[in-house]
């Protein structure tokens, strides 16, 4: 893989290969990525041990990629954490929100104001798209607190968090190195057992209007389910939905074991069962569910919902999911509900009054799995006898990461970088089957168990491990696609979605924008060509 010059070094890992959701009969759901928010690999749990500080981003999920002090002929007044894009920005310390939203160089920014010792410090936290800043301006916030989401705005050569730390208050000019305090501060998650960062004082800014004045509203019965481990955003919806809708026997949805995933074990998931599922009036009953928690979605803080096989976050396009083979998996019996969170209940907790509204939530317009262009995206099956039998599972595995993908395309690349060959290395340093560069690696580079599921750190996978490699290769393609995606959509950038994706890989997504199509480059032409045409030969359907 060509990634020297044009190339971005860190590129955004998309999405995970599954998200894993369980329910309370203990049925695992899996549900491909390219239709769930980006935060599959990691923890939205926070939490450090009394008295501590927290790193803004786990030292498992993040690399420090820039220091602090000069850079490109001016001071870089912070510290970069290279992470994918969607890993969860943690509160440094207690404090208020003095500044969330856009700023010019960071794209969007959340300045956090804090009383260290007597003394005013704040911590700057940049580069997060729109939906990753998770906080308003006066939230009161703690340690470990799940704050925000790494993104890839403003001026930004790849998805990272740039940290600063100013004492005496945010200004121009009196930043200082925070490495030394990022070094001193303990890893969120690393607090007592089941500790969560606390909750904003209140309810969320947005309320929905109340059907019964502003009564308190009543907690879960244990007939009904336990509000044990829930998060403050999911005790809100139970308590809401069961308020309304009496008929509902069961709702639960915590588990401690969530596959590697962090929905269900860290109480930001409620699943609401639906006894009478295949009859006309449990369809009705569950669309009714779907359409009251979608009309107070800013209310309920949620993310997304899963009903009868349909993905609906709260921000974007609703989307088809494919068939996963059980009324569970496709979440036929039951509504999932994932919320941001806002930590584990306060002493004296409060929810604020059960929300009217009204309203239906919008129908799915496409599928997960559909991919845009020629068709060499769809995630077909492989031609017998073409490529080595070791390899096909992994393509499989990594095509489900974006709609844009395929195992042929895969396969088509994985030929034209090693020939399927292990151990080799370029002149440029490029190593593996599908031959990434060191510092490439170390930002998509992660370690898969034989489900494809990350189990350690980026970097820390082989490149000449066909799982590690494959996985990655599909990251990275994906990450390509991603970044392209909202141009494509807008005209910006026009052709196959999937040769641009190519093209991305292998000039850099940059170039890709900068020409609005494939750029000039007779490498990268051909390079694109080559794939696409070998892609027919290993698609099956073809």
């Amino acid at each position: 893989m060509k990634k020297g010059g044009a190339i971005a070094l860190t590129v955004v890992l998309a999405l995970a290969l599954f998200v894993v959701l369980f329910v309370t009969t203990g049925v695992r759901e899996e549900v491909p990525t390219d239709c769930l928010p980006g935060k599959g690999i990691s923890s939205a749990a926070g939490g450090v041990p009394a008295g501590s500080f927290a790193k803004p981003v786990k030292t498992t999920e993040s690399t420090v990629s820039s220091p602090f002090g000069t850079r490109w002929g001016t001071n870089h007044n912070g510290i970069d954490l290279a992470g994918p894009v969607g890993t969860p920005i943690y509160a440094y310390a207690d404090g208020v929100v003095s500044k969330a939203g856009p700023a010019d160089g960071f794209g969007m920014w959340i300045v956090l104001d804090h009383n260290i010792d007597g003394a005013v410090v704040s911590t700057v936290y940049g580069h997060m798209f729109p939906d990753g800043v998770l906080v308003q301006v006066g939230d009161r916030v703690t340690a470990g607190q799940h704050i925000a989401d790494i993104g890839n705005n403003g001026q930004s050569t790849g998805a990272h968090l740039h940290f600063e730390y100013h004492p005496g208050g945010w200004a121009q000019g009196n930043a200082i190195d925070p490495q030394p305090f990022y070094d001193a501060a303990a890893d969120p998650g690393t607090g007592p057992a089941g500790q969560s960062p606390l909750p904003s004082t209140g309810t969320p800014a947005t309320l929905a209007p109340s059907t019964g004045g502003s009564a308190e509203m009543a907690a879960l019965p244990a007939t009904v389910g336990s509000e044990e481990h829930f998060q403050v955003d999911t005790v809100r919806v139970a308590r809401a939905v069961h308020a309304k809708f009496p008929q509902i026997t069961t709702i639960g949805g915590w588990r401690a074991d969530g596959g590697g995933f962090d929905d269900h074990p860290s109480g930001r998931a409620a699943d609401i069962m639906i006894d009478n599922w295949s009859s006309e009036e449990g369809r009705a009953l569950g669309d009714q569910v779907k359409d009251y928690l979608w009309s107070n979605r800013d209310y309920f803080q949620i993310e997304y919902m899963i009903w009868r096989q349909e993905y609906i976050p709260s921000q974007g396009e609703p989307n088809t999911m494919e068939d996963r083979g059980s009324p569970t998996q496709n979440h036929f019996d039951h509504v999932h509900v994932t919320t941001v969170g806002h930590g584990a209940p306060a002493p004296g907790q409060t929810y604020g009054p059960v929300p009217g509204g009204s309203g239906s939530a919008p129908k799915a317009t496409g599928t997960c799995t559909t991919a845009p262009g020629a068709g060499l995206g769809d995630h077909g099956q492989l031609a017998a006898g073409q490529i080595p039998p070791e390899f096909e599972p992994w393509l499989t595995l990594s095509a489900e990461q974006c709609r844009e993908l395929s195992p042929a395309v895969l396969a088509a690349q994985l030929k034209q970088e090693s020939g399927f060959t292990p151990g080799l290395t370029s002149p440029a340093g490029a190593e593996g089957y599908a031959q990434f560069l060191p510092g490439t690696w170390a930002s998509f580079g992660f370690p898969v168990d034989e489900q494809g599921v990350v189990t350690g750190a980026a970097g820390e996978g082989d490149p000449n491990d066909i799982g590690d490699a494959v996985m990655a290769q599909g990251r990275y393609n994906c990450s390509v696609a991603d970044t392209l995606r909202p141009e494509i959509e807008s005209g910006a950038i026009t052709g196959d979605p999937v040769e641009l994706m190519l093209a991305g890989y292998n000039a850099g997504p940059g170039a890709v924008q900068q020409f609005g199509g494939v750029p000039p480059y007779s490498e990268t032409q051909n390079y694109v060509t080559t794939i696409t045409a070998t892609a027919s030969d290993y698609d099956l359907a073809r």
